[in-house]
């Protein structure tokens, strides 16, 4: 498979040359050199096609390469200023050195000097038609690349957007749906006899959730030490469901300079609930820590016999809204007897 597909490269890359060479050359004789073509001299207008079509393969591909390497390095959306100099320079640089050593290398070649009278017998006219070419031809390349990234952010966003209110209607319905709320409500019930002090609480923490959820519900991110404390709230919930059952340990200090996207502890702490075991005979243990630049949450992995393969919308939504918004992964891991996640930490600028 990989040397058919290396073969394909390597064949439209050639097709890419071959019309660069065919077009390019033809074009530049058209604009050029059309006089010699009126006049039937077809000796010079192939050799002019040749000397036209290696110029243009030579510029068309290198400044190809220099508007990939730029997109790379330096994003039209992230450094437009930056990037148009750096452009500049290094398009006008290029195309005086392809210039000079095309021209160089035909004429030695065609007409049988040495390389030195070759040299001296560039033209300061040609070198100025092709720099006025070249301005042509990357503003258009860079215009190009322009529009497609910012295009491309435009969906991007579009995406998250959509990933984003996905993922909130996902934590809502998890909370909205007839068996959290049957669950909450006999907690709830049985506490009210028992005790109405812890009764009270449990509406107060239930009520926070509710009201977190909706008031986040715009935040692309929220600071680590916000979603931390409404973390709590929910714990606390889940405590006086399952007790002993469960086992939380939370090893993260609230930090105002991170940040996470809204909801996502509380969503990876419901997906390692929802998925697995929780009972006295079989406890489900959960822990979220910090190591290094990661928030990792952590869970002994013990999946429910009616349980599926599969990950659900609410990690890959959370895949996606992190790719998006630090271009890092989220790392999904199943190792023996154990499901971790890894969330890659968002620093805020001050």
């Amino acid at each position: 498979m990989q040397e058919k597909a290396a073969s394909r490269n390597f064949f439209n890359r050639l097709k890419e040359v071959s019309l660069h060479f065919l077009l390019g050359g033809a074009a530049l004789v058209l604009l050029f050199n059309s006089d010699n073509l009126i006049k039937g001299e077809w000796e010079r207008v192939f050799s002019q096609w040749m000397f036209n079509g290696t110029l243009w393969v030579a510029l068309g591909l290198g400044h190809g390469w220099i508007v990939g390497w730029l997109e790379k390095k330096m994003p039209w959306l992230e450094m437009p200023a930056k990037r148009l100099i750096v452009s500049i320079i290094l398009s006008m640089g290029y195309t005086v050195v392809a210039a000079v050593v095309v021209f160089t290398a035909f004429v030695s070649i065609r007409y049988r000097v040495s390389l030195s009278k070759s040299f001296a017998a560039l033209d300061t006219g040609f070198l100025l038609t092709v720099i006025i070419i070249t301005i042509i031809v990357s503003l258009f390349l860079h215009g190009r690349g322009f529009f497609i990234s910012w295009k491309e952010s435009l969906l991007e966003a579009e995406k998250l957007k959509r990933a984003h209110l996905s993922a909130q209607y996902e934590s809502l319905k998890n909370q909205v749906n007839p068996h959290f709320l049957f669950n909450s409500f006999n907690v709830l019930s049985s506490l009210v006899y028992k005790d109405p002090d812890l009764a009270a609480k449990f509406i107060r923490q239930l009520s926070s959730v509710y009201r977190y959820v909706l008031d986040t519900r715009e935040a692309e991110v929220v600071p680590l030490s916000q979603e931390l404390k409404i973390l709590d709230s929910y714990l606390f919930l889940l405590k006086m469901r399952f007790g002993e059952a469960l086992e939380v340990v939370v090893d993260v200090r609230p930090d105002d300079n991170v940040a996470v996207v809204p909801l996502v502890l509380q969503m990876l702490v419901e997906n390692a609930v929802k998925h697995n075991v929780v009972s006295k005979s079989r406890p489900l243990h959960i822990q979220l820590s910090r190591e290094g630049e990661e928030i990792t949450i952590r869970n002994n992995f013990q999946p429910r016999e009616d349980e599926k393969e599969s990950l659900g919308i609410g990690l890959p939504n959370i895949q996606e809204r992190y790719r998006y918004l630090t271009g890092l992964e989220v790392a999904i891991i199943r190792s023996g007897e154990h499901f971790t996640v890894r969330l890659p930490q968002i620093r805020l600028v001050q």
